[in-house]
């Protein structure tokens, strides 16, 4: 997918019927899509926001059947490896996803229905 599709699927804030994911996008993603936190920090605000689950920054290709439950995944570039992160985030295992094209998300949480969200800067 290219950056203009992207942005033509994607959404904000305001089309979002997720409860977390709105929270997580008003308090941590967007801030971050807008300059105003490092990826650093991005990462801090994610073990803030999902304390109770292992954020990990995905480094290689990793099999999703071997990752825990409460595991949220952090992709760097996910659209530069894409048959590698659909395969991710087609698989069972894999709960709730979010696409901000140039970062993603996998979150493994066995309470939450499955859902993909393609978020964009809120201005």
């Amino acid at each position: 997918m290219n950056r203009l599709q992207f942005y033509f699927k994607a959404q904000t804030a305001h089309g979002l019927h997720s409860p977390s994911i709105y929270t997580l996008y008003c308090e941590v993603l967007n801030p971050y899509l807008k300059g105003q936190l490092t990826y650093p920090q991005l990462i801090e605000g994610l073990r803030h926001h999902y304390s109770d689950c292992a954020i990990i920054e995905m480094e290689q290709t990793m099999d999703p059947a071997q990752i825990s439950q409460n595991t949220v995944i952090v992709v760097k570039n996910p659209h530069a490896i894409e048959e590698n992160w659909y395969a991710m985030y087609s698989h069972e295992a894999v709960i709730q996803t979010v696409d901000l094209f140039d970062l993603g998300l996998l979150f493994f949480k066995p309470i939450c229905p499955k859902q993909h969200f393609y978020l964009r800067k809120m201005a």
